[in-house]
């Protein structure tokens, strides 16, 4: 073999692996929840790996006393896109039965109670 098609293949089979790294990282990123996301108040939601799952937390928030708390640790995954677990109300300190979906740049929490009869969503966008 030639030094100049040594220097060939090793570029082609370096280009395939790069691109290949991009589209798996892409399709990662594609399907998780993990980042920052806007709430229509302004309030800023972290949404990161917590115990074994999905967790949500305040790091910005028009109410002082809000910024740090965890609302949701340890959701499963219960579909493409989709989380289930607890969900902490910070308004009146109950924990409801809820979901996270993610579709695109937008995340959807919803917290239920009365076995799902009773349901409030939330959108939020997502800022990075």
């Amino acid at each position: 073999m030639h030094r100049s098609s040594r220097y060939f293949n090793a570029k082609v089979f370096g280009a395939a692996a790069l691109a290949g790294m991009v589209a798996m990282s892409t399709l990662a990123e594609a399907g998780s929840a993990n980042g920052t996301w806007l709430r229509d108040n302004g309030a800023h939601v972290l949404a990161f790996d917590c115990g074994g799952g999905l967790g949500l937390k305040v790091t910005k928030s028009p109410e002082a006393n809000k910024v740090g708390k965890t609302i949701m640790c340890g959701a499963k995954p219960s579909g493409p896109n989709k989380w289930k677990g607890t969900v902490l109300n910070l308004d009146d300190g109950q924990k409801y039965s809820g979901s996270v979906t993610v579709s695109g740049n937008s995340l959807t929490l919803s917290g239920c109670v009365l076995g799902g009869l009773v349901c409030k969503n939330d959108t939020w966008s997502r800022l990075k």
